[in-house]
């Protein structure tokens, strides 16, 4: 029983640290080139996926507490592959697979088709052909 608790206790915060710096990576690098003005909490909140983090929570936690060292090896190769997001270009070729893409968007009435720059569960930033500048549009 012990061990589990100790898996579970390591897991969550080894776990953590790199997908925080994944995230990172990406809000600092993606949102400042397009200029959108967000919290990362927020962000962090809204994108983090629940099961990539308990999976690699799970799997850092049993890293941690075996004496094997090639799953501490993967851990930290892992690790060193979510910080290549702080790399500007990365971290910008990142956040646009993960977030642009073009769609059609109704903005007071009319139909629009749009670059989404940035899309959560209250706002959507995104960018029409013919006006560069970044907008943003809520959605509540």
């Amino acid at each position: 029983m012990d061990k589990i608790i100790t898996v579970v206790f390591f897991g969550a915060m080894f776990g953590l640290f790199p997908i925080i710096i994944f995230y990172s990576g990406i809000f600092v690098n993606y949102f400042s080139y397009y200029e959108i003005k967000e919290y990362f909490n927020s962000f962090f909140i809204q994108n983090l996926n629940l099961y990539l983090y308990i999976l690699f929570g799970l799997f850092s936690g049993i890293a941690f507490i075996t004496n094997n060292n090639f799953l501490r090896f993967i851990y930290l190769a892992c690790a060193i592959l979510f910080c290549l997001t702080l790399i500007p270009s990365i971290g910008l070729n990142v956040g646009e697979k993960m977030f642009a893409k073009n769609a059609r968007i109704n903005i007071n009435g009319q139909n629009h088709i749009a670059k989404l720059i940035y899309k959560d569960n209250v706002k959507i930033y995104y960018k029409l052909k013919d006006n560069p500048k970044i907008q943003r549009l809520d959605i509540r």
